[in-house]
């Protein structure tokens, strides 16, 4: 069977699994273009088994005594939105206005945008034209080996559209519960990007506790390396 099995450093919200890490994980066992829907949180530490659909794949947990479907997938992008470039500069002026600390920081574990020693340090703030940037260096242990794993990629990208969802228009705490990812370009290992996260869908506004999100990867040179759209809820 093929399995996902997320090791406890992939944490995000605190004793869950990343969603844009598990995401990539379930879509690499596919192998071609989907769009992920997380169903339930992700366990850590439990293998998890792709079962294959008519209309697309399953990502379950069975390890209860009820299988539990933990994400879904169906084939295709969808329609991702276009993203204006964001200078490193302006990327690096972004994570200067970050504004969570360890008192109020949302997923202070997260492995992509927590606040520990060995988090890829994914802060995003806000840049103007309603949006959030940070700036992000690939970490050493993603390019083990020479090439980089873009597992690392589809967390950062999660986790800045997830700054500006839940920063923008005041605070409100929210999840992913959808996200599609195009990769472009190979990433260089070591190599700094620019991360940036908008609205995609032209709205600003919550409609209720649900917000469209989108994301984009671009290389120091101006390049678009990977873009993103995405689905957001608050809890009630």
């Amino acid at each position: 069977m093929a399995t996902v099995h997320l090791e406890r450093r992939f944490q995000g919200p605190t004793e869950r699994g990343q969603g844009g890490w598990t995401a990539h994980r379930f879509q690499r066992l596919i192998g071609e273009p989907v769009t992920l829907s997380l169903r339930a949180p992700v366990p850590l530490e439990t293998d998890l088994v792709l079962v294959e659909q008519i209309d697309g794949w399953e990502l379950v947990d069975p390890s209860g005594s009820e299988p539990v479907t933990v994400m879904t997938a169906s084939p295709g992008l969808g329609d991702l939105p276009d993203a204006a470039p964001v200078t490193l500069d302006e990327a690096i002026e972004g994570r200067a206005r970050f504004e969570y600390d360890g008192d109020h920081h949302p997923v202070p574990r997260c492995f992509s945008c927590g606040l520990q020693h060995d988090s890829m340090r994914v802060h995003g703030g806000p840049i103007g034209g309603d949006r959030y940037a940070t700036d992000w260096t690939i970490p050493g242990w993603a390019a083990d080996g020479g090439e980089v794993d873009s597992g690392a990629l589809w967390a950062a990208i999660d986790c800045a559209a997830a700054w500006y969802v839940c920063g923008s228009r005041g605070y409100k705490l929210s999840y992913t519960v959808q996200l599609a990812v195009e990769q472009l370009q190979p990433l260089e290992p070591g190599a700094t990007y620019a991360l940036v996260g908008w609205s995609g869908d032209g709205s600003a506004e919550w409609d209720g506790r649900k917000r469209h999100g989108a994301s984009a990867a671009f290389a120091a040179d101006g390049t678009l390396v990977a873009r993103s759209r995405s689905f957001w809820v608050a809890p009630r």
